[in-house]
């Protein structure tokens, strides 16, 4: 009987088969693989960058605007026009029988600076009357200066002309529609500034 030798364990054993151990590997690799592919399948795949989680996109939401109705339609309404104011005509040279303001008295003096007429108007009482129409007439009946009124004194003035002026004039109280309110009294002015007559007073008071 042959004696066995002891073996040294220091010398190398016998070599073992490379290819099963590449096949285990390739199972376990191809294990991963399939688990990988899995998740991928199951859980979505991870975004590129950012904190690893997904961000959800907000879905627009529409805004609706209001339609507008319109309401009823009014009947518009009709505004009567404003009534014309009455034109009174041009005032025309008429004496009266039945004067409402009567003559007072009357005075003249020199002046360098106008030509006319002042004065005032009062009630039977002596208290100043405004809003009295005065006018002064050439003698042929024209015009000779718009109608002037009296003012809360009762006083009026009437300017023929800057300066001295020679001329006859006569002149009225009219009433409110321009009609003959006294009687017409005239008066002649010169150029003669020392001792002539350019200012004429006269002084009208309501008849009683």
């Amino acid at each position: 009987m042959s004696e066995i030798e002891p073996i040294d364990s220091e010398q190398p054993g016998p070599s073992q088969n490379p290819t099963r151990l590449y096949i285990i590997l390739a199972a376990i690799l191809l294990v991963i693989i399939i688990v990988v592919v899995v998740l991928l399948i199951t859980k979505g795949l991870p975004p590129w960058n950012g904190d690893g989680e997904a961000t959800e996109v907000a879905a627009a939401t529409a805004t609706f605007v209001p339609t507008f109705t319109p309401g009823p339609t009014k009947e518009p309404t009709l505004t009567p026009p404003p009534a014309p104011t009455p034109t009174l005509e041009a005032p025309v040279m008429l004496d009266t029988d039945d004067p409402l303001f009567v003559f007072q008295n009357a005075g003249a003096r020199p002046s360098v600076e106008w030509t006319g007429f002042f004065g005032q108007v009062e009630d039977p009482s002596g208290n100043p009357l405004e809003g009295v129409s005065v006018i002064v007439w050439y003698r042929d009946g024209a015009p000779a200066s718009s109608v002037a009124q009296t003012d809360g004194k009762g006083y009026y003035e009437i300017r023929l002309a800057d300066g001295p002026f020679a001329g006859q004039w006569s002149i009225q109280l009219l009433t409110d529609n321009y009609g003959p309110a006294s009687k017409i009294y005239s008066f002649d002015t010169d150029e003669n500034t020392e001792s002539g007559v350019q200012q004429i007073q006269v002084i009208w008071a309501q008849a009683p």
